[in-house]
């Protein structure tokens, strides 16, 4: 029955293209190709398409979720400049943690204050010894992808902006308690991958109908010199 429903929304699709070449339509396009073949893509597909398969209960509903990007309780920044890790590394050291035992933890302490703003998500930071760290939700994709965009300060003048792609989901884990053991549910945030923005990028980033969108910032350190586009599904 599922497939049935993304068969006919892909005619849909392809009839809405033929009427109204957009990208709106492309986008369209590409999701109900992700969801047909939801079970058999997984990953990383191509050099700017992202997707994944949900092996896990995977967390869409942020806003009615424990932990949230965009309401109190908010997932400590600290956590996801973890994911990010050190400028002087290269690869991925730290690809999910457990934010149901970390998100008040002494590993993530420090003081966490949000902005609201004018037609977008809240920015929440973490100031901690001489430097902070920030980030504000973009959006989620199709397949269960969260967007965050993020900025890093460790006391000097750089601030080192990064998106950041990760899953959120419900797992369980088995823990020895002695005589009782106990199989308990935890809250995993999970790095997909992260887009690096340079030294303070100073431009416009939204995501819409599955495009990620990065404007042109000239000067200063950005590595986004030109405006790009990448598929996020």
């Amino acid at each position: 029955m599922y497939k049935t429903l993304i068969f006919f929304a892909f005619i849909a699709c392809v009839v809405w293209i033929y009427i109204d070449p957009s990208p709106e339509s492309v986008s369209g396009l590409l999701i109900s190709v992700a969801g047909f073949f939801r079970d058999d893509l997984h990953g990383i597909i191509g050099k700017n398409i992202f997707t994944l398969t949900p092996k896990n209960r995977l967390i869409r509903d942020i806003e009615n979720s424990k932990y949230s990007f965009t309401i109190p309780d908010f997932i400590n920044p600290r956590i996801i400049e973890d994911l990010i890790g050190w400028l002087s590394d290269t690869g991925n050291q730290v690809v999910s943690i457990n934010v149901s035992d970390s998100n008040s933890s002494n590993r993530y302490f420090g003081k966490i204050t949000y902005k609201k703003e004018q037609n977008a998500f809240p920015r929440v930071t973490a100031t901690h010894d001489e430097g902070w760290f920030a980030y504000q939700y973009l959006g989620r994709s199709f397949s269960g992808v969260h967007l965050v965009q993020t900025w890093s300060n460790g006391g000097g003048s750089g601030i080192f902006c990064n998106i950041v792609l990760v899953t959120l989901n419900l797992d369980t884990v088995f823990e020895d308690r002695g005589e009782k053991n106990k199989k308990c549910s935890r809250f995993v945030i999970k790095l997909i991958g992260s887009l690096p923005l340079g030294d303070r990028y100073d431009a416009s980033v939204y995501y819409k109908f599955g495009v990620l969108t990065i404007t042109a910032c000239k000067g200063l350190k950005s590595l986004r010199s030109k405006k790009s586009r990448i598929l996020v599904i």
